[in-house]
């Protein structure tokens, strides 16, 4: 069964209900109150802002550089250790 937002104009509140396509909830599972749900459409839906204008691609290439940084630490560490065999 599909899930579909909902928004109730009533109590302010926002939740999912899964129900058939040929179904139309009208009460408030919340407040109860009768006619007050809108359905809410992705397209209509809040979006998040991007925290920075950096492309994924940009970001993927930083992570790596300080893996490569980390890892010639850690083989510069390995040469200055002694191991018994």
């Amino acid at each position: 069964m599909p899930r579909y937002q909902y928004y109730c104009e009533a109590c302010e509140k926002e939740y999912t209900i899964i129900h058939l396509m040929k179904e139309t909830p009208e009460v408030c599972k919340i407040c109860k109150v009768e006619g007050s749900l809108k359905k809410i459409y992705p397209t209509l839906r809040k979006t998040r802002k991007k925290t920075n204008n950096k492309k994924p691609g940009e970001i993927v290439k930083k992570h790596i550089e300080e893996a490569k940084e980390e890892v010639k630490k850690e083989k510069e560490k390995m040469k200055k250790e002694e191991y018994k065999a």
